[in-house]
């Protein structure tokens, strides 16, 4: 379809020509109207059609005036004049000024679709010729981006000017468009049927908010676009815009990452690297969003660690707390986000950590790993999430399966009652540990507990717990820098002497003996 404007001082006229002439029957559709030369060019300014069918003779601007101004501005319009058979040296004048046919008043159909299929022609080498310099525009940027050489980058920048006809000071900011990976992933084939699509509405979208681009197809699923930053509307409406319209236009999100102005076009290259680097910032925020140079600006990427609550968590895992669990992942997850840990640090972290998890419930005969997720297959997993979010995801929901895989372990409620003070126990032996205090943590009487507690594992809560302290106290005598007293409080007994008694008693030597003989 064409655009045409239409401009007549004649109102009854003027309303004639826009509702009775069957415009699209020749695929045009009427852009606008104007009752004079003044009012038009104010409004062709905006709307820019195709077409304007304008009369000779109106007052404040006639049509000659017309025609000149648009055709300084607009070289492209194509401009019909409408004229009486008195005003033929108004028609010669008009010719001059670059207006491609006439029509004859009173009006013809006939003739008016005789004119219009000669104008749609010179309008389709119109657009055919700006789609070819659209598309040399392309290649020249797309060849700067990546040439090395500054003497071939300033014979490009130069050719380009002469197709865009730049004028001086003006500066460029070029916005790198990507489809988000996990859609890319999951909508490969209509992805395929999308991207051109996608391309012409990028375009088309431009036009209708007045924004001038030059659009780069880069590779599948990623296109840039180099923009004149001093248009008036590209600015961050006009991008946060864009990205809206694309989320509810396709079946997909695109991040845009924009980059700061730069006056040489020359160094386009540059802008190149910037906005590639930008776009990174997806790992972080997640998809579907607008990144900015400006905005980035001191963020910088950190293999600094924060510290983890790593026995925090696997004791909420062991005692079932799956809020716990996922309160410590979150705000662990909102700290890597916070220093920018980069994406290699943070899997390599999630990997050893179910590794640790692995291990500390292998106690308990759960193995993730044969259970769960193999971890071949949790390895590519981890370091193939293309955000943050989705580590983050994964993390909490093995930890989730774990506490069920536990939980089915323990179907039995007394079970579950006793395997919970065994937990407890192996977590507090460093504390004073009473019957009272345990019983009070699981909501049991003390004397219930001990028969529970005794029925199900065959020894009586404080045999347990001298068994878990002089575990871990042959552990601490491996460390010949702890002295006996030292390892006695770690491991929750006061008096040394006590200690020493009861691990002669269990161990038959005493705690240096057993050390000499490690």
């Amino acid at each position: 379809m064409y655009s045409i404007f239409l401009v007549d001082d004649e109102h009854i006229e003027l309303e004639m020509m826009r509702d009775f002439i069957r415009w699209e029957d020749m695929e045009i559709y009427v852009a606008g109207t104007a009752v004079n030369g003044k009012d038009a060019l104010e409004k062709i300014k905006m709307i820019q059609p195709d077409i304007i069918l304008t009369d000779v003779k109106m007052p404040l601007m006639n049509g000659i005036e017309l025609a000149t101004q648009v055709s300084e501005e607009f070289d492209w319009i194509k401009i019909v004049f409408l004229t009486g058979y008195d005003e033929f040296e108004y028609v010669k004048s008009a010719l001059n000024v670059g207006a491609v046919g006439y029509i004859l008043k009173p009006l013809d159909l006939g003739e008016i679709a005789d004119v219009m299929d000669r104008v749609k022609k010179k309008c389709e080498e119109v657009r055919m010729k700006n789609k070819s310099i659209q598309v040399t525009k392309s290649n020249i940027v797309k060849e700067l981006i990546y040439e090395k050489k500054p003497k071939r980058r300033e014979n490009l920048t130069n050719s380009f000017n002469r197709l865009e006809r730049s004028e001086q000071g003006v500066q460029f900011t070029l916005v790198l468009c990507s489809i988000d990976p996990d859609h890319m992933l999951q909508h490969e084939i209509q992805l395929e049927d999308s991207i051109t699509s996608l391309e012409e509405f990028i375009n088309q979208y431009c036009i209708e908010n007045e924004v001038h681009v030059t659009v780069l197809s880069l590779k599948e699923g990623e296109w840039s676009l180099l923009v004149d930053s001093n248009q008036l509307h590209a600015n961050r409406t006009f991008w946060s815009g864009i990205a809206g319209a694309i989320r509810q236009h396709f079946s997909f999100t695109v991040t845009m990452a924009v980059s700061e102005k730069y006056d040489e076009l020359t160094n386009v290259h540059l802008l190149y690297e910037q906005v590639k680097n930008i776009t990174n910032e997806r790992y972080y925020i997640g998809y579907g969003n607008v990144i900015y140079a400006g905005d980035i600006d001191g963020k910088f990427q950190s293999d600094q660690m924060p510290p983890f609550l790593e026995n925090k968590l696997f004791e909420a895992v062991m005692q079932f707390d799956q809020e716990q669990v996922e309160s410590i992942i979150q705000e662990f997850f909102s700290n890597l986000v916070h220093l920018r840990i980069y994406q290699k640090h943070v899997c390599n972290w999630a990997i050893d950590m179910i590794d640790h998890l692995n291990e500390y419930i292998s106690n308990d005969g759960t193995d993730i790993y044969a259970l769960i997720v193999s971890r071949a297959d949790l390895y590519h997993s981890i370091y193939e999430c293309p955000i943050i979010a989705e580590v983050e995801a994964k993390i909490f929901h093995i930890c989730k399966r774990t506490i069920e895989l536990i939980m089915n372990r323990h179907t039995d409620k007394n079970e579950k009652l006793v395997h919970q003070v065994r937990t407890l126990i192996q977590h507090s032996y460093h504390d004073q540990i009473t019957i009272s205090s345990l019983s009070s943590q699981v909501y049991l009487s003390p004397n219930y507990l001990r028969s529970l507690f005794k029925e199900n594992t065959g020894i009586t809560i404080h045999d347990y717990i001298t068994k878990v302290r002089l575990e871990k106290a042959k552990e601490l005598l491996g460390d010949a820098s702890l002295r006996v007293h030292d390892i006695a409080q770690k491991v929750g007994y006061e008096s040394a002497s006590y200690f020493c008694s009861l691990f002669l008693k269990s161990q038959g030597v005493t705690p240096n003996e057993y050390r000499k003989n490690l």
